[in-house]
């Protein structure tokens, strides 16, 4: 399949300070027809989507959001290239894989990419990689939810647009790169046709997260992880453990913003 790519950014003015935003998704689900097909990648980008639009995932319109689809490695190489903003999302959902030194992620059916090297790629000084993927020597996804129900987020649409907020937390935070793996080394990221377990808990974990606040609140990256985690432990029997690292030394200043509560209209 060709790669799609949608682009570019919205702008957000705060004390005369501009600040860009642009998110990038990626799925690689394996060959069509084989018994290593990923069927919940689809999911997966249509649940992130989805929540990026909607007010708790940050309001983000669809000139911000590129994807690429089992694309080659210089169609990636190229849209990252061209990518200049203040703040990067990159969000990968397939295959993937641990060697002695790192992960790596399959971009498509013949070629990989290590992570350092996707770091390399990065021009923003700000940037928030989540990667939905085996991390194991030999990748062996297998099945494991027993949810039945896709995800939705209509009900966050009563609350007002999120992006002023978003940017203002962004524009306050430390640069760095800040990469959430959905499992620790060694660990398989499970999958199911409702999309990875890490993405799917991430999500769901953070919709119950606003429906039970009353008040304005802001749900970080590592508290979203966090509550993922704590739902995963009982899905996975413990066998998946997502991790979140970063650039910086001071992990702790790069909270970046992942869902947003504001008063309703």
């Amino acid at each position: 399949m060709n790669s799609l790519v949608l682009v570019f950014s919205q702008t957000d003015v705060k004390d005369n300070l501009i600040m860009t935003r642009k998110a990038i998704m990626i799925g690689s689900p394996g060959p069509t027809n084989s018994v290593n097909y990923l069927k919940g990648v689809d999911a997966d980008l249509h649940h992130f989507i989805s929540f990026l639009k909607s007010p708790i995932g940050g309001s983000w319109e669809d000139n911000e959001i590129a994807g690429l689809f089992k694309c080659p490695s210089e169609n990636l190489i190229e849209l990252f290239q061209s990518t200049n903003t203040d703040f990067l999302l990159v969000y990968f959902t397939g295959h993937g894989n641990q060697d002695l030194k790192e992960t790596n992620i399959v971009i498509n059916e013949s070629e990989s990419l290590s992570v350092s090297q996707l770091i390399s790629l990065i021009k923003a000084p700000k940037a928030l990689i989540i990667i939905d993927s085996c991390r194991k020597v030999l990748d062996e996804e297998y099945s494991s939810f027993s949810d039945t129900e896709y995800l939705s987020f209509k009900s966050t649409l009563n609350q007002p647009n999120s992006s002023e907020k978003y940017m203002q937390i962004i524009s306050e935070s430390t640069d760095g790169i800040s990469i959430a793996y959905a499992c620790s080394v060694g660990e398989i990221s499970n999958d199911t046709e409702l999309g990875g377990d890490y993405t799917y808990s991430l999500l769901k974990t953070s919709l119950e997260w606003y429906e039970n606040q009353n008040n304005e609140s802001v749900l970080s990256i590592n508290g979203a992880n966090d509550l993922a985690h704590q739902y995963l432990k009982f899905k996975s029997n413990f066998d998946q453990n997502p991790q979140i690292v970063t650039t910086n030394d001071k992990e702790e200043n790069l909270n970046f913003p992942f869902a947003i509560k504001l008063n309703s209209l």
